[in-house]
């Protein structure tokens, strides 16, 4: 059972349903989807090193959506991540919308999504550069998550932040005291006003909003499995294969771990409803869910030099390019990629 089968099962009656209020980024994915390794977006060529036998495979989408796409994306990523990695304890701090919000987060989903990351980064920054221990940039990595792990509507940033920061004007490199970084309240009050501020500079007038926000700040270890975490759903949609477990033509069941439990529990929707869920949680085409800030970020490679040299961090080996190879039907030898055919169809 795949996410793929179900889409080109359920599609018409999705359509009928849903196609009226679908953006066109959601159009993108949903075609993207449907037609991915089928055809529509091209043909590899390839040729086998040792007998000379030659075939040809269908060229996968490239959507970040689907979630057949984007693996080797998936492993670069968190490759550039491990080659940033410090000696320090790291933390996950979570900044969530309330629910109050989700209908004009809807309606003006690339300007609310950008505004969450730049206010979510803002609040850590001025924090830091309040703190009486730290006084200085932080460094730390922000990924967009729009769902829960049933799927629902829920848009939250997650930032895994190594725990120190650099003095730019003491040339001083300040590590956290202890377990705590900040306190999550205050991170919900400074956040909240923040948010609410661009909102309005932005033109958009958000309704009633709780006083009360939240945010959470908790010690992730070494950062290992929280980036892992991330990883897993940036560029792979937001379930897997795997974890849909039927589809009896009306209904299809998928599983999620519970976050509060972590027991693996069940949830049934009629098909046009699942592909209602996967879509809600397409971006805008262009967006960048994944940002990296401070000492992380990409210009800031010679400061995160210095501090692996200061911290004697051993760097691990550039990650190599893996080439491309399917093992021949008749020999099993590698083959390789020769020929590339056009798409007949651009992914969004």
């Amino acid at each position: 059972m795949t996410l793929q089968t179900i889409v080109q099962r359920y599609r018409h009656r999705f359509i009928e349903q849903f196609g009226h209020a679908l953006s066109r980024d959601q159009w993108s994915a949903l075609n993207a989807i449907e037609g991915c390794r089928q055809g529509p977006y091209g043909e590899m060529a390839w040729t086998c090193q040792r007998c000379s036998h030659n075939t040809h495979t269908p060229r996968s989408c490239g959507h970040r959506a689907c979630n057949l796409c984007q693996d080797q994306s998936t492993q670069a990523w968190l490759q550039r991540q491990e080659q940033k990695r410090l000696p320090v304890n790291y933390y996950m701090v979570t900044f969530t919308l309330p629910k109050e919000l989700r209908g004009v987060v809807r309606q003006y989903r690339s300007t609310c999504y950008d505004l969450l990351m730049r206010c979510a980064a803002q609040t850590l920054k001025t924090f830091a550069k309040n703190d009486s221990t730290l006084g200085g940039e932080l460094g730390f990595c922000a990924v967009l998550h729009t769902h829960t792990r049933r799927l629902d509507y829920h848009p939250h940033v997650h930032i895994v932040v190594p725990g120190g920061a650099v003095n730019k004007a003491r040339r001083q490199w300040c590590k956290v005291r202890g377990q705590y970084l900040f306190n999550g309240r205050a991170l919900a009050k400074a956040f909240r006003g923040a948010f609410l501020k661009a909102l309005f500079q932005a033109g958009i007038t958000p309704g009633r909003t709780p006083k009360k926000w939240v945010a959470q700040c908790k010690r992730v270890g070494k950062g290992t499995e929280a980036l892992r975490y991330l990883a897993r759903y940036l560029y792979r949609g937001v379930i897997s294969n795997t974890n849909i477990l039927s589809d009896d033509g009306c209904n299809v069941t998928f599983r999620y771990r519970d976050a509060n439990t972590h027991q693996w529990k069940t949830r049934t929707v009629t098909g046009e409803q699942f592909i209602a869920l996967i879509l809600q949680h397409c971006l805008p085409k262009g967006f960048r869910r994944a940002r990296d800030y401070g000492y992380l970020h990409g210009n800031a490679k010679a400061v995160m030099h210095i501090l692996q040299w200061v911290l004697k961090v051993q760097r691990p080996a550039p990650p190599t390019k893996k080439t491309a190879s399917l093992p021949c039907p008749h020999c099993r030898s590698p083959m390789r990629v020769t020929g590339i055919y056009p798409r007949k169809a651009q992914p969004g």
